[in-house]
């Protein structure tokens, strides 16, 4: 029997050799996301509860391997957890840290990089969600045109480029610059 069938069985000692061999995926991860209060035993918690419910659900006939059937179940369950902090009704909490912690985690010359400025990864999430929703909104026109306008070009240059008249490139433009207000205006402070 193989070792994803003895751990699907309910053996411990089959589940606990395959979560250290993927084990590593967590790590990626954290590396790439930060949920805030999550320390190193948070996620290594998170990682074995999303394993085991993969286990569960892991059917070799799907086509994928039970790695790649894990990575994407946790990777979405970390962007739920960032969902979550990113709430609404939470977001005054999320943003808030004493002065304290400040001077405890980055030293008491922490003002010297207020100049610095990095979106918070949630808040990355959520433009990228946006943007990828634009991009299907917009007609093959409207991409075109938007996406020469990003590289530099002026509009008139387009429309000559393109033999069509210019209020029609302008109004192209215009419906998707519109379209991105209306994709990114939810994620304002």
């Amino acid at each position: 029997m193989s070792l994803i069938r003895q751990a699907q069985a309910g053996c411990e000692d089959s589940f606990v050799e395959l979560f250290e061999r993927y084990r590593p995926i967590i790590y990626r991860l954290q590396g790439i996301y930060y949920l805030r209060d999550f320390d190193a035993d948070d996620w290594l918690q998170e990682g074995r509860i999303v394993f085991y419910e993969t286990l569960q659900r892991y059917d070799p006939a799907m086509g994928v391997t039970i790695g790649a059937f894990f990575k994407k179940n946790f990777e979405n369950a970390i962007k739920s957890h960032l969902r979550k902090q990113a709430a609404y009704k939470r977001r005054c909490l999320v943003g808030a840290v004493s002065l304290e912690a400040k001077i405890a985690e980055e030293g008491p010359d922490f003002q010297s990089n207020v100049g610095q400025w990095a979106p918070p990864a949630d808040q990355q999430l959520l433009v990228e969600e946006a943007l990828s929703t634009f991009r299907g909104d917009l007609s093959k026109l409207e991409q075109e045109v938007f996406g020469e306008y990003l590289k530099g070009a002026e509009l008139e240059a387009i429309a000559a480029k393109r033999s069509q008249p210019t209020r029609q490139i302008r109004y192209a433009y215009e419906r998707s610059r519109r379209k991105l207000y209306q994709n990114l205006r939810f994620i304002q402070k």
